[in-house]
């Protein structure tokens, strides 16, 4: 278990920084964009380039918010029930994650390969390359929800409410 969440936390970090430098990136390319555009120097690619590494930062940040416990959640009604209670609720969110999370993998690959023909329109690369982001960031939340499930059976006494 030890090797799994040192793995996780590796991923995590990676995640982090590869979301951070596409942010980077996207704003030095639109900024860059817009002003050789106003000098009539338009680059072409660089609404296909932008858009190809938003969708990455998307998953790869999902998984990021995922990690930190960081998306939105309702929990007015269920912070009021017993702990163990609450970590049932828990728990079953976290199988609908996971059902979820599988779903949009399968339909996520299966749109990579209907993809595989169809280019970026200045890129001349595979729209593959953007679909993958989906699958890929799915498998990893789907890495994080698990380590969640095995810390939330730690501590099970505690309130640990989604």
């Amino acid at each position: 278990m030890k090797a799994f969440r040192k793995f996780n936390e590796a991923v995590g970090k990676a995640e982090f920084v590869i979301a951070l430098v596409m942010t980077a990136a996207i704003i030095v390319l639109v900024f860059l964009s817009a002003v050789l555009r106003t000098v009539r120097l338009p680059i072409v690619w660089s609404v296909d380039v932008a858009q190809l590494l938003f969708v990455w930062i998307c998953s790869l940040g999902a998984d990021v918010a995922l990690k930190h416990k960081a998306h939105i959640g309702v929990d007015l009604l269920v912070r009021k029930f017993p702990t163990k209670l609450q970590n049932a609720v828990t728990l079953g969110s976290y199988f609908l994650i996971i059902a979820f999370l599988m779903f949009i993998m399968y339909y996520g690959v299966g749109l990579c390969f209907e993809n595989y023909l169809r280019k970026y329109q200045t890129l001349k690369v595979s729209y593959s390359l953007g679909t993958a982001a989906v699958p890929v960031g799915c498998f990893f939340m789907l890495l994080t929800t698990a380590e969640q499930i095995v810390d939330l059976r730690k501590n099970w006494g505690k309130p640990n409410v989604v």
